[in-house]
């Protein structure tokens, strides 16, 4: 079968969700196309001057990159869409809202092709234009869009919710997860390469915006090496919020325990990355999904998140982490050091059976391929 998914944006070296559903489909037998933008993600500028095409040759899916001509609050408008749309069986729409989609559901349309939607969003932009214009978009063009589609998805159930409760959609909606590559991500051996202060590591790996709630990750740290003298928290990534989040950290006296890891590294080494930790914190006040969670879990750490996105589904309230209020250091560094002192090991293979079980690529893949073969 001819897949086309069709995202504003893909970065193949960070691997985030539709570089986990493309591969899937594709070992799954399936002829796959990414079809994006030339535009770059905001992650992607946070992290990088790296271009996505640049790993476009090392990829087992095929990825077509249309020109854009005009670049609104990072949703680009390109050009070519609808050439690339016509060779397809089936088009998988990665949102509702973007630009590239809207032109790829018309272009499907107009040829009969069936159409799936998939969605993540679990909350409006906190921008006042911004979600102004969401919101004038959703009961407009985007309305149309979700009612039109053959299949709608939704990447958890807090997505599905939103649909409903804020959307207002009125029909069926499937829940299908993000999938995690469980056979790159895995327990390893702790090589001590990255994390190399403290004996209790406590790893996040986030944009730093504000939104991923990291000062307040920052602040439970004043009150965890009260109880854990030699606990030290590392923070990879990169945002508009790094100087903040460094100021608090000098603020708070924490500069000896909290390090900043800047990176990028390369998403091999990852897994190597997590093994090196003890626990892994989500904090996120919103949260679309939180495939980093998932990765943590792959890897047999346990994780202590918010009850926020994805992340209501993927943790599994005290046996594979805990979840936890957002914005309430309180509760994060009670949660932490009750894991340093009770239930780490036992919790992280927990999290890693949990992971092989319900969100492995192969699960999700096979999810998708069951719902393409029930559409019309």
């Amino acid at each position: 079968m001819k897949i086309g998914i069709v995202v504003p944006h893909f970065t193949p070296y960070v691997r985030g969700n539709e570089y986990g559903l493309a591969q899937s489909l594709t070992d799954l037998g399936n002829e796959v196309t990414i079809i994006t933008t030339t535009s770059r993600a905001p992650r992607e500028k946070a992290i990088t001057n790296k271009t996505s095409q640049l790993e476009k040759h090392d990829l087992d899916f095929n990825v077509e990159y249309l020109p854009v001509l005009l670049d609104i609050g990072d949703n680009p408008i390109a050009r070519g869409t609808e050439k690339f749309i016509i060779s397809q069986d089936v088009v998988m729409l990665q949102e509702d809202y973007p630009f590239v989609c809207l032109d790829a559901y018309n272009a499907a349309k107009k040829h009969n092709i069936p159409t799936i939607l998939s969605s993540e969003r679990t909350y409006y932009p906190e921008n006042l234009a911004r979600r102004y214009a969401v919101k004038l978009m959703d009961s407009t063009i985007n309305k149309k869009l979700r009612n039109g589609v053959d299949v709608l998805t939704a990447h958890c159930s807090a997505a599905k919710e939103f649909m409903i409760n804020e959307l207002g959609v009125r029909r069926n909606i499937e829940v299908i997860h993000v999938g995690v590559d469980t056979e790159l991500f895995m327990p390893l051996p702790s090589g001590g390469k990255y994390l190399t202060k403290g004996n209790f590591k406590i790893l996040t790996v986030a944009r730093l915006h504000r939104y991923k709630g990291l000062g307040y990750l920052i602040e439970a740290m004043k009150k965890i090496i009260e109880e854990v003298p030699d606990a030290h928290l590392y923070i990879l990534g990169r945002g508009e919020e790094e100087q903040n989040l460094r100021n608090l950290t000098l603020k708070l006296s924490l500069e000896h325990a909290v390090t900043f890891l800047t990176g990028p590294i390369p998403n091999r080494e990852i897994p190597s990355l997590y093994a090196e930790c003890d626990i892994y914190v989500q904090p996120s006040i919103v949260e679309p999904f939180g495939i980093a969670v998932l990765e943590a879990m792959a890897c047999a750490k346990p994780v202590v998140g918010t009850k926020a996105g994805g992340m209501i589904d993927t943790i599994k309230d005290m046996e594979t982490g805990y979840l936890v209020a957002p914005k309430n250091p309180v509760e994060l560094a009670e949660r932490i050091v009750h894991i340093y002192a009770n239930t780490g090991t036992r919790m992280g293979m927990a999290a890693r059976d949990r992971a092989v079980e319900l969100f492995d690529l192969k699960v999700i893949g096979t999810k998708y391929m069951e719902l393409l073969h029930k559409m019309p």
